[in-house]
């Protein structure tokens, strides 16, 4: 009972700063003519020499995920779970990871971004 509620908690503080978000987003990518992804959420670490993306995840987070045939699909990160068009993706020094997360091996100098953001349809 208490998970559900901090789940839906959480979930409405990320709407509600959405919501609030909107109107000076949407001047500004009127003004540019196109816009950046939008993040809902980013959890920041550090890399860690010879530990993958995913390892170092799991070490202060928890995590929902599935294992897929090209590597680990994460679905969830404390909590905050992908849904309609919204879903976790990462980055390692602001470059967007084309592998999974199980995959990429970091270094100490690495920083790791993993970033619940709305994909459009």
């Amino acid at each position: 009972m208490g998970r559900v509620n901090l789940a839906t908690l959480m979930l409405g503080a990320i709407l509600f700063l959405i919501a609030g978000c909107g109107k000076e987003e949407k001047a500004k990518e009127s003004q540019s003519g196109s816009s950046p992804a939008k993040d809902s959420l980013v959890i920041e670490m550090k890399g860690q020499t010879g530990k993958t993306v995913f390892e170092i995840t799991r070490l202060s987070h928890k995590m929902d995920y599935r294992n897929m045939t090209g590597g680990i699909f994460v679905r969830g990160i404390d909590s905050i779970v992908a849904g309609g068009n919204y879903g976790w993706i990462y980055s390692v020094n602001n470059v967007m990871a084309d592998i999974a997360s199980d995959k990429y091996v970091t270094n100490d100098t690495d920083i790791i971004k993993w970033h619940f953001r709305k994909f459009s349809k």
